[in-house]
């Protein structure tokens, strides 16, 4: 006769359990195990796997809980560690503890799986990424479809910048996976970093088919869309975005700078505080350098140029801090040092920082300037007792080996020097110098320069990605500002094209003329010296349009929203003589052309030809 085997209640139940768990069926599974565990509250199978179904419902710090309970009944189970280490991972533990985790499981069972994924993500999260990419080609080698591996090792190269191979990954992994919709969103964040917008924007609309309104993949167009200076159309799916994930920090920082680019100060300020209060100690790469201008472009300059140094802290942003063997100013008595100024942005903003160069001069024992090589010249002749040389930073070099005693970067003088509007009217301007003999020689050669206004003009920067180009005009269409008056107009354009030179020159009849000896990119004392004969000066938002200002002649900037420029007026503070049109990104930039040339004629009517004469010394 054969015999019978006692019945296990809570074994079947526990099996029941297991499979409804690996049909999906996560809360059946759920409520199977906690009958287990109200008959054997130690039973380790029963806790880890109720572990396991906490952090798949989404709360991993319960899963961590229960697992560890698992481990504490039975400490020899490899999966149970493994499970632990996957839970840990969600609660945002450090990557030293996952990866010690991780390697207990695989001291049990070197051939864990999931283990040996955590261990890669952990390395990943370490720098240590020839190690995990080693246990992902490993991975994927036992197992080539198994798509969260790809997702993991396709983090690990975008993390690394390795944004063309990590795109391929993903792909990979969207495949494989085709209801992951994270693998929609890591392309999408590639193909941004790739500037592939146009083909990011169709792929995220067709994953947005299969995952409607997700709010990450919202997140993801609305990022694309400002990154080519479309806000005012991601403005909705960056709302969107934080109203389907209201405890997503990263996306309230999204919204808050499609409400800055829009001109919402104030809601741009909200968000970003809101976004503070929620992240991990306050810190979000980039959000106190967006608070900061959201400050600025509201016009309180105290909180904005208190934190605008967080500008170094952000991963997108061009600054980068130079390191320094000498300590850097904090506001101090420094009438017995020697300071060392430096810069960390383009021309423009060297230009417009030299306006408080003689506010430090007149604090400092001594200062020394470093610039690009090509601006030595024309600092040196502005600025005769600084000591101005290229800025080529040592690495390597000793404290004993500087030449000066403190350093202090030159966008942060605003800190001290310019908290308020009253430092901008009591401070001398213009500061910077120009040649009179050599303008006025520019001047002799043109002809009717004593009869007729001159205009200085440049429409575009030579930097022409698709978020800069739809600020600036191409020649055709700037050259309606040459019809608008009776006038010379001399070309201030840097790096023109030959044939947008040759276009104007036909299209004007004569009126627009340049200077082919004068190299405006690299010269700019010469660029100095041409601009200073001109009545009023017409330019996009580049440094010729600085060039104008700080040497206080009358400009018309068109640009779009400025925080650092404007500080929340209409027109620069730090340049008198310069008038501001912004441009509405819901328009072409081609429709303010009328605004600039009825701003162009008051310019003229209310300055020539006493101003240039007085300039030029007539």
């Amino acid at each position: 006769m054969a015999t019978q085997t006692a019945p296990n209640p809570l074994r079947e139940k526990l099996v029941k359990g297991l499979s409804y768990h690996q049909s999906g069926e996560i809360e059946k599974a759920q409520r199977c195990y906690k009958l287990v565990l109200k008959k054997a509250p130690t039973n380790p199978d029963a806790l880890n796997l109720l572990g396991v179904t906490y952090r798949q419902l989404g709360s991993p710090k319960k899963a961590v809980e229960y697992i560890q309970k698992a481990i504490a009944q039975n400490p020899n189970q490899a999966s149970f560690y493994a499970n632990l280490a996957r839970a840990m991972m969600d609660i945002g533990t450090d990557s030293e503890s996952m990866l010690a985790v991780s390697e207990k499981a695989l001291s049990l069972n070197p051939k864990e799986r999931e283990a040996l994924n955590i261990k890669a993500i952990a390395l990943t999260g370490l720098q240590r990424v020839e190690e995990a990419e080693a246990i992902f080609k490993s991975l994927l080698v036992s197992n080539p479809n198994h798509g969260e591996v790809y997702t993991n090792y396709g983090l690990l190269l975008r993390k690394n910048n390795r944004f063309e191979e990590a795109l391929t990954f993903f792909k990979r992994a969207e495949i494989l996976a085709p209801d992951n919709v994270e693998n929609c969103i890591e392309q999408a964040r590639c193909r941004l970093e790739l500037k592939q917008f146009d083909a990011s924007l169709e792929a995220i609309d067709k994953a947005l088919e299969r995952f409607k309104d997700n709010p990450l993949l919202l997140h993801e167009k609305a990022r694309v869309l400002f990154s080519i200076s479309r806000a005012h159309e991601g403005l909705k799916y960056a709302e969107e975005a934080v109203r389907g994930t209201p405890g997503n920090y990263h996306c309230k920082v999204t919204l808050g700078v499609h409400y800055l680019m829009l001109g919402r100060g104030q809601d741009s300020i909200d968000i970003l505080q809101k976004a503070k209060e929620e992240a991990p100690g306050g810190v979000i790469s980039g959000l106190d350098w967006n608070l900061s201008l959201a400050y600025l472009s509201m016009g309180n300059l105290e909180t904005g140029w208190d934190i605008h140094a967080a500008r170094f802290e952000d991963k997108k942003a061009t600054s980068q801090r130079r390191e320094f063997p000498k300590p850097e100013w904090e506001g101090e008595d420094i009438s017995d040092k020697t300071v060392l100024l430096w810069g960390d942005q383009g021309l423009g903003d060297a230009l417009k920082c030299g306006t408080m160069f003689l506010d430090i001069q007149a604090r400092a024992k001594k200062l020394i300037l470093e610039v690009s090589a090509k601006s030595v010249p024309f600092f040196q002749n502005s600025f005769p007792e600084i000591l101005v040389r290229p800025g080529t930073p040592k690495d390597d070099q000793a404290p004993e080996d500087a030449d000066y005693d403190i350093t202090a970067n030159m966008v942060d003088l605003a800190r001290y020097f310019r908290r308020d509007f009253e430092s901008f009217k009591k401070a001398p301007y213009p500061v910077y110098k120009f040649n009179q003999e050599k303008a006025r020689e520019y001047l002799g050669r043109l002809p009717d320069a004593d009869k007729k206004p001159i205009i200085g003009v440049s429409w575009r920067s030579r930097n022409l990605e698709k978020y800069r180009a739809r600020y600036y005009l191409s020649a055709p269409d700037f050259a309606p500002i040459l019809d608008a008056e009776d006038a010379i107009y001399v070309n201030l354009q840097y790096m023109a094209l030959q044939k947008e030179l040759d276009f104007l020159v036909a299209r004007s009849e004569g009126k627009f003329t340049y200077f082919p000896d004068v190299d405006l990119f690299n010269d700019l004392i010469a660029a100095a010296d041409l601009t200073a004969i001109c009545d009023v000066v017409v330019s996009a938002n580049t440094s010729v349009a600085d060039m104008a200002g700080i040497l206080g002649v009358p400009c018309v900037r068109f640009g779009p929203v400025e925080p650092a420029l404007l500080l929340g007026q209409a027109n620069p503070p730090w340049y008198p003589s310069m008038k501001y049109i912004y441009i509405d990104e819901t328009h072409p930039t081609v429709e303010m052309v009328p605004q600039v040339i009825q701003v162009m004629r008051e310019e003229l009517a209310a300055g020539y030809p006493g101003k240039r004469n007085e300039r030029l010394g007539l």
